[in-house]
């Protein structure tokens, strides 16, 4: 017998007429031939309307708070760049600036005439829409349309994340690179052969990389636990593996003390610097040995994905932020179950999703101190979050739908 209708609110699983996840795909084998279907484009046209209001309410308004200081400081290198090519010149520029470079990147916006950043923040939302999409076609094709739409509710409304990408900043073109990638290599392409697909997937995160590149380490590691398993040397070079497994646990205590404490260096010298405002929290939170580090590692992630929470409220402005926190909670708890689904369909991407998770959360738990910079740099990582835990909120929430789906 079918259930009534059910809110979104409540997690507890409720049974359909038929249970079946698979059931709320009905066309899931002709995904594999095709990314772009009706409902993935209407997610993607709803992302970029959004962005776009968020773009007229940024250029109108001084409520968008992301349009400011490092925002201002890109658009200024970049029409700097733009003028110097419109004036015959090559401009000089400093790789080991992220302001000459991402700059660069945004130049072309001011080659053009007219009002050059209402167009670069166009093409912001652009981008911000293409990542939406991105991840709802990953989760669509492995699991359902309706697994999908809980997928991307967040990245759709979330405030935050609306006004990110109505600014020229880099959070938009970073996340665009990471969920191409992760599409090319998660679903099959239309007309893309293997080797193509990995090819453009490299050339995303390599964008995403110079923008970023402190991540270079964690998306190296993701995709090597993703190799490894697809490969399972294990299997087929059993002597090969068991050897290089007896020189790993001799080398990689010895690289993770050497490199580890470097990285640790970098990570305390971060939480120094970025220990200022309204929104600071634990900064007084040093935890410059790997001891004290693998002991204050789930405290700084929970802090990073999930803060403002309810007790560091102090302004009207943070309970929005604060419900976006709590809405990340409900799908973290939802990600256990959506790996265990997810699994089934692909185990190599599955585990590369968690290790991207867990390790880039520590990171950068580690290394985050404010609100305002946790909201801007969580969204890297919440993106695969949402993946899993959309799947895993699908599995425990139903709700009655028409025979076409969503």
């Amino acid at each position: 017998m079918d259930t009534p209708l059910v809110g979104m609110g409540s997690i507890t699983q409720i049974q359909l007429k038929n249970t079946n996840p698979m059931s709320y795909n009905p066309d899931l084998t002709t995904m594999g031939m095709r990314w772009t279907s009706r409902d993935a484009l209407t997610v993607f046209l709803i992302a970029l309307l959004l962005r776009i209001v968020s773009v007229a309410v940024t250029t109108l308004t001084s409520l968008n708070t992301y349009s400011q200081a490092d925002a201002n400081g890109f658009a200024q290198h970049a029409n700097r760049i733009a003028n110097t090519i419109l004036s015959g010149s090559f401009p000089v520029l400093n790789f080991n600036d992220i302001y000459d470079v991402w700059g660069a990147m945004l130049s072309p916006f001011w080659l053009l005439p007219g009002p050059s950043r209402i167009y670069a923040r166009l093409g912001m939302a652009l981008l911000g829409a293409v990542a939406v999409y991105n991840v709802y076609v990953i989760v669509r094709y492995h699991h359902s349309r309706y697994a999908g739409a809980i997928a991307v509710l967040p990245m759709l409304f979330y405030p935050s994340t609306l006004f990110l990408h109505a600014a020229v900043l880099r959070e938009a073109m970073i996340l665009f690179g990471l969920t191409s990638a992760a599409r090319l290599l998660l679903v099959p392409g239309p007309r893309l052969t293997t080797g193509q697909q990995v090819g453009l997937a490299t050339m995303f995160l390599g964008i995403a990389t110079i923008l970023r590149e402190d991540n270079l380490p964690v998306y190296v590691l993701v995709l090597a636990v993703a190799v490894f398993l697809k490969l399972e040397p294990w299997r087929r070079h059993e002597y090969l593996t068991k050897s290089a497994a007896g020189i790993s646990i001799v080398v990689a205590p010895a690289i993770v003390v050497d490199y580890g404490n470097d990285v640790l260096d970098r990570l305390v010298y971060l939480r120094r610097v970025r220990a200022r405002g309204r929104t600071e929290y634990l900064g007084s939170v040093l935890p410059d040995t790997i001891p004290q580090a693998f002991a204050f590692s789930w405290i700084g992630a929970m802090y990073f994905l999930f803060t403002p929470f309810p007790w560091m409220v102090s302004h009207v402005m943070d309970f929005v932020v604060m419900f976006e926190g709590l809405t990340n909670l409900v799908y973290a708890l939802g990600v256990v179950s959506g790996a265990q689904v997810l699994a089934r369909k692909t185990f190599p991407g599955t585990i590369a999703l968690v290790v991207g998770v867990v390790v880039g959360s520590v990171l950068y738990g580690l290394g985050t101190v404010n609100v305002g910079t946790a909201v801007r740099h969580r969204q890297m990582i919440l993106w695969a979050i949402f993946v899993l835990g959309g799947i895993g909120l699908a599995e425990h929430i139903r709700i009655r739908l028409p025979e076409r789906d969503i």
